[in-house]
């Protein structure tokens, strides 16, 4: 049975997430699926479908097709028991994982990093990539690489990610209370899964009157390239005024963090903006 994880490797079993989980765990980095049943009539062996960029399956080595067999000295009968296993965890803790690939049993060492720390490797004092999205407000294409302003984007799944417009909805007070001492722009950008990017936006009309920033479209690789795929978190970055990006971080609308890690994104921002002057 094939599960919809979203990224404590890029998944997250719904029935196992618990609910004080912070916004920055550590991360593993993999899609997977339970392939069948194991002999004890539950679901497993766990198997693994995709493994995200820089993340530390990646520098591991694992990969599709993969079969997981332990972690350290856990069992891994199951997703299920990764999920849990990872959750157990430290952001920066080394691990061991033992997997079977090709019918051969291979250990493989991993640092699991944070998903911030994944986020930073790619971006942070890096130019934003040029991007092409298109804005649900009036279809038309834009990009995130202006210069002039500063600017906040939170990538996130618009139809799945809970109190998501909530965390959008405080930002976007924030930069409102500050008036016209500094110009920041905020974007909320969503991806499109099983229809077309105009067909996505068309159909996010609705949602957007009922937004309180600007949503925009991209296509499934893009998002994943400048994202990590998560139902349950929307990953920020802010960009300075010369388009260069100056700090990710995630944020789980629901986590008992999320007030700390607001505060973060406006610490960032006003950093960022005092570079115009």
């Amino acid at each position: 049975m094939r599960s919809v994880l979203s990224v404590l490797f890029v998944v997250v079993s719904p029935l196992l997430a618990a609910a004080d989980e912070s916004s920055n765990p550590a991360f593993l980095g993999v899609g997977m699926h339970d392939l069948g049943s194991n002999p004890n009539g539950m679901a497993g062996p766990c198997v693994i479908d995709t493994v995200t960029r820089d993340s530390g399956a990646h520098v591991a080595g694992l990969r599709g097709g993969d079969i997981m067999i332990a972690l350290d000295t856990t069992p891994i009968p199951n997703c299920d028991a990764l999920v849990k296993a990872i959750q157990d965890r430290e952001a920066g803790q080394h691990v061991k994982i033992e997997i079977q690939r090709s019918g051969i049993a291979t250990t493989l060492e991993a640092n699991l990093p944070s998903r911030a720390d994944v986020l930073r490797k790619r971006f942070v004092g890096k130019p934003m990539p040029l991007t092409t999205l298109m804005r649900v407000e009036d279809e038309s294409v834009g990009d995130l690489t202006s210069r002039g302003k500063t600017t906040i984007v939170g990538w996130f799944d618009q139809s799945r990610c809970t109190n998501c417009a909530s965390a959008f909805a405080k930002i976007n007070d924030w930069i409102k209370a500050k008036g016209k001492s500094a110009p920041i722009a905020i974007y909320g950008v969503t991806t499109a899964s099983s229809m077309s990017v105009p067909e996505t936006a068309k159909n996010l009309k609705m949602a957007q009157r009922n937004f309180d920033v600007p949503l925009m479209v991209a296509d499934i690789e893009t998002f994943g390239e400048l994202s990590i795929t998560d139902v349950k978190r929307i990953h920020f970055m802010v960009i300075d005024c010369r388009g260069i990006v100056s700090y990710v971080t995630p944020l789980k609308p629901d986590a008992d963090d999320r007030s700390a890690i607001l505060e973060e994104i406006y610490a960032a921002t006003d950093q960022a903006a005092r570079r115009m002057k």
